[in-house]
């Protein structure tokens, strides 16, 4: 079982709502670290460590006089930690898969993507909870493993852990690029844009212990509804 994200990253998370949902708007100020011990029943550090994450995305500014405020800047709705396996499943978690439609995948679609074999093609947005989508999604799983639609539309996990659980085929290794592109008209329609918005292009492979790709998830996410970020420590 995953271990669950830490505390002050949680609390933070719960923060960065406030903040997309606009219950903190622009200028508000921000409770104290101690009323904000108070009221989620954390230590200090905890609160403080959950505001300096706000304050690397650049979500949160100190101002004199004014304490912590939100800051003016407008902030991605949902952001993404990057750099290991478990923050790509908790992403699958929190932004709920809306499916849409299902299928068999035509070979022209898995040309292009570098798949041949028989795939399933489930399509749909990813929304966390009534903000605007924040990607058109769409998933390509192995036939011999794929989940049926019903399944897929009330899943509570990825797809990638319902597989493993369910055909105890574990996932070795997920291989992830990124791209910017303009959004096509189809696309721009379903996410409430205009057609050319720069988006970005997610694909991620999922490889079983062969090399096998089990699972391939295609997204694009417009510009201002998601951004990744990565710490980086630096050796001493």
């Amino acid at each position: 079982m995953n271990a669950s994200p830490p505390r002050y990253r949680q609390l933070a998370d719960l923060l960065r709502a406030d903040i997309s949902s606009g219950k903190l708007k622009p200028g508000d100020q921000l409770p104290t670290e101690m009323e904000i011990c108070a009221s989620h029943s954390v230590s200090r550090y905890t609160a403080r460590e959950a505001l300096r994450l706000l304050s690397e995305d650049r979500l949160i500014e100190r101002r004199r006089g004014a304490g912590t405020v939100v800051a003016d800047t407008p902030a991605p709705a949902f952001a993404q930690p990057i750099g290991d396996f478990d923050a790509i499943l908790q992403y699958a978690r929190d932004a709920i898969f809306a499916l849409e439609d299902s299928g068999k995948a035509d070979d022209e679609a898995l040309a292009a993507l570098g798949l041949t074999g028989d795939y399933i093609r489930f399509s749909g947005l990813r929304r966390v909870e009534d903000q605007p989508p924040l990607a058109v999604t769409t998933i390509y799983t192995i036939a011999a493993h794929a989940p049926h639609p019903a399944i897929v539309a009330t899943l509570e996990e990825s797809v990638s852990e319902w597989i493993e659980r369910e055909h105890s085929v574990p996932v070795e290794r997920v291989v992830q690029r990124m791209e910017a592109v303009a959004l096509e008209a189809a696309s721009a329609k379903k996410l409430g844009v205009k057609t050319g918005t720069p988006a970005l292009r997610t694909i991620r492979r999922y490889r079983d212990a062969s090399g096998r790709v089990i699972l391939l998830s295609e997204s694009l996410h417009p510009a201002g509804r998601f951004a990744y970020e990565m710490r980086l420590e630096r050796k001493r």
